[in-house]
């Protein structure tokens, strides 16, 4: 009976001694190494609702990433339509079959390692549990994260709320993450402004580095009694 006790304090020891899943998180984004060159296809969609009127617009983009930077091979904006809705990753090219060199646009889903490791570094963790995602073994964190707000907006918040849900997977990249934003304002001495953001978003492994494979967005709000709402909705396909 005497070698269980050694085997349980080991057991014990190596239990504490585990990392949590946030530092699992940002050291596996860490270890991810340098990307390789990879072509994706990505299809982006959005709506636009405000004062009763509605604004929509779809785009197909060809986008390489390697060595030299992000490269818009073929974009099939319409000239005529205007970008009224960007978020993450979009951008204001126009035309088709250009080829644009360095372009910051789709950093976001091509290279989402870099932005997650600056939103995770003030995280908290509010929650742990042991989970599945999609039928795969996870790891399920709730997270607070900082909005990052100047002295100046945080003189006007009533509410201001940033929480994520991800789930980890075995190796310990993200394997999806549903970020929850609420804000509420008061400007003018009398006029209110809020807004909630939900972004939902699935991963992929590619040629070794971590790639956004979806996401939806979706905004809605009032501001100085007015409504407003919006949704993106991005697809990324490895073109190989």
């Amino acid at each position: 009976m005497r070698p269980a006790l050694p085997l349980a304090i080991l057991a014990l020891c190596g239990s504490l001694l585990q990392a949590d899943g946030l530092s699992d998180l940002k050291a596996a984004l860490r270890g991810l190494p340098a990307p390789a060159k990879v072509r994706v296809k990505i299809e982006a969609e959005s709506l636009e609702r405000a004062s009763g009127k509605d604004v929509t617009e779809h785009r197909s983009t060809l986008v390489e990433d390697g060595p030299e930077g992000i490269r818009i091979l073929e974009d099939s904006r319409p000239a005529a339509v205007p970008a009224k809705v960007q978020g993450k990753g979009k951008g204001t090219s126009k035309g088709t079959g250009s080829a644009k060199k360095g372009s910051a646009e789709f950093h976001d889903e091509l290279r989402p390692a870099e932005g997650l490791l600056e939103q995770l570094e003030k995280a908290r963790v509010l929650e742990e549990k042991v989970d599945t995602y999609e039928g795969r073994p996870a790891r399920r964190l709730k997270l607070a994260l900082d909005l990052e707000l100047d002295a100046e907006a945080r003189s006007h918040l009533k509410k201001a709320e940033h929480e994520a849900t991800v789930w980890i997977g075995q190796d310990g990249l993200p394997l999806a993450m549903i970020h929850r934003i609420e804000i509420k304002a008061r400007v003018m001495l009398v006029a209110s402004v809020w807004t909630k953001i939900e972004i939902r978003q699935r991963f992929q492994r590619s040629q070794n580095r971590l790639l956004v494979l979806d996401e939806q967005a979706e905004v809605q709000g009032a501001a100085l009694g007015k409504p407003f709402s919006a949704k993106d909705t991005t697809r990324c396909s490895v073109i190989l």
